[in-house]
C-alpha cells in the first residue's frame, strides 16, 4: 500500500468533512479536569493519619533501589532504540540517544504541548542520522514492539493467578487485547485493510442519512455526521499505522536477526517494569507478592495508558493501580503511595530532560516551531 493510497483511504469515509474533534484548548482543559477529578476522588478515600503512617514506614533501602531502577530502564529503552538506528548509522552515539530520550520525557510528562516524546525523538535522531524517514520508522518500531509485547502480556499474564480470568476486570481487557492483536495481524497481512470497512461505513452512513432526509427526521443528521467523523478519525489513524508498519516490515525482512534482538530487549524491559512496581511497593513496607505484580501490571498498563488525562495520564494512571491492587487486598493508601512514587520518578526524568533540553541545543523558539511543523507533517498534531 503506497502513501497516496493510505491517504486516500484515510479520507475516503466522508469527502469534504473534517473528523469531529474538540479544539486543542478544550481537549487540554477537559483532560486536565479529568486528571484532577481522579486524584481528588483517590484522596477522598485516604485519611490524614494514614498518609502520615505510610510516610513513617518508608524503607529507604528499597526507596533508593526504586530510583536506581529508573536509569536502568531508561538505558534499556535507549539500547533497543540504538539497535534499530544502527541499521542506518552504525556510529550513532548511545549518549546522544540517552539525552534525546530524556528530552522526550520532558515533552511527554512536563510540557502540555502538541509535541509528544516520540515526535521529539524522531525529530532529533533524524538530524543525527540525516534521515527523518528512517528515524521515524525506528521510533515507531521501538514503540510498536513494546505495545505488541504488552498486548500479549495482557492476554497471558493473569496465568500467574489463573482465577483472575473469572473477573470481568481481567477477561474483558484480555479479550480486548486479543481482538487488538488480531486487528494488528490483519493490518500487517492485508494490502488494503480499509477497503472493506470503508465500503461498509459508506453504506451505513449513507443509508442513515438517506432515511433521515426521506422521513424528515433531520435531528438524526447530526448524530450520523458525528459518528462518521469519529470513524474517519479512526480510519485515518489506521491508514497511517499501516503505512508505518509496512515501512518497518521492510527493515525487519532485510534484518531478520534484528527482530530477535529487539524482542529480547523488550522482554527484559518488562521484567524491569514488574521489578519497578514491586520494589516501589516494598519502599512503603508493603509486599503484594511478586507474582501478583506480574499478573496485574500488564492489565494496569494497558488500561492506564488510555489517553484520558494530560501529562502522562496523571490522576487516571494512579487510579487504575489503586483499583486493581485493592482487588488483591492492598489498602488504597498503600497503592496510592506506590503510584505517586512512580509518578515522582517520571517527573524526575522529565525534570532531568528539561535540563538536558536547555543544554542540548540553542535557538529554542525556532526549534519548537520546527518540532511543531515536523509533528504536523507526520499527522501527530491537529
Amino acid at each position: 500500500m503506497t502513501n497516496s493510497k493510505a491517504e486516500t483511504a484515510a479520507g475516503a469515509a466522508a469527502p469534504g468533512k473534517k473528523p469531529f474533534q474538540l479544539s486543542k484548548g478544550l481537549r487540554y482543559l477537559f483532560k486536565g479536569c479529568v486528571g484532577v477529578a481522579f486524584l481528588l476522588v483517590l484522596f477522598s478515600f485516604v485519611q490524614k493519619n494514614e498518609v502520615v503512617e505510610v510516610l513513617g514506614r518508608i524503607d529507604w533501602l528499597y526507596f533508593s533501589l526504586s530510583f536506581l531502577l529508573v536509569p536502568v530502564m531508561l538505558s534499556t529503552s535507549c539500547y533497543k532504540w540504538r539497535i534499530l538506528l544502527k541499521v542506518k548509522d552504525p556510529t550513532v552515539s548511545f549518549r546522544d540517544l540517552m539525552r534525546i530520550y530524556l528530552v522526550g520525557y520532558f515533552f511527554s510528562n512536563l510540557l502540555p504541548s502538541n509535541v509528544g516524546g516520540d515526535v521529539v525523538r524522531s525529530f532529533y535522531s533524524g538530524q543525527i542520522i540525516k534521515d527523518q524517514v528512517y528515524s521515524a520508522v525506528a521510533v515507531f518500531l521501538e514503540r510498536f514492539t513494546g505495545v505488541l509485547f504488552l498486548i500479549m502480556l495482557v492476554i497471558g499474564a493473569p496465568l500467574f493467578i489463573p482465577e483472575l480470568y473469572s473477573s470481568p476486570y481481567f477477561y474483558f481487557p484480555s479479550l480486548a487485547a486479543f481482538i487488538l492483536l488480531i486487528v494488528i495481524l490483519w493490518v500487517m497481512t492485508v494490502k488494503e485493510p480499509l477497503k472493506l470497512p470503508d465500503a461498509i461505513a459508506h453504506a451505513i452512513f449513507g443509508g442513515c442519512r438517506s432515511v433521515a432526509e426521506k422521513t424528515g427526521l433531520k435531528i438524526l443528521v447530526w448524530p450520523v455526521d458525528f459518528l462518521q467523523g469519529v470513524y474517519e478519525n479512526i480510519s485515518g489513524k489506521v491508514a497511517k499505522f499501516h503505512v508505518e508498519l509496512m515501512r518497518a516490515m521492510t527493515i525487519i525482512v532485510k534484518e531478520p536477526v534484528l527482530l530477535a534482538k529487539v524482542a529480547g530487549v523488550t522482554a527484559f524491559f518488562y521484567m524491569l517494569t514488574w521489578l519497578n512496581v514491586y520494589v516501589s511497593f516494598l519502599a512503603f513496607g508493603v509486599d503484594p507478592g511478586f507474582f501478583v505484580v506480574c499478573a496485574l501490571t500488564p492489565t494496569i498498563m494497558f488500561i492506564g495508558h488510555l489517553p484520558v488525562s494530560i501529562l502522562g495520564n496523571f490522576g487516571f494512571f494512579e487510579s487504575v493501580f489503586v483499583f486493581y491492587f485493592s482487588m488483591m487486598g492492598i489498602a488504597t493508601v498503600d497503592s496510592l503511595a506506590m503510584g505517586l512514587l512512580l509518578r515522582v520518578k517520571m517527573l524526575t526524568l522529565g525534570g532531568v530532560g528539561f535540563i538536558v533540553y536547555l543544554l542540548y541545543k540553542h535557538r529554542r523558539a525556532k526549534e519548537l516551531t520546527e518540532l511543531e511543523e515536523f509533528a504536523r507533517k507526520k499527522g501527530d498534531v491537529s
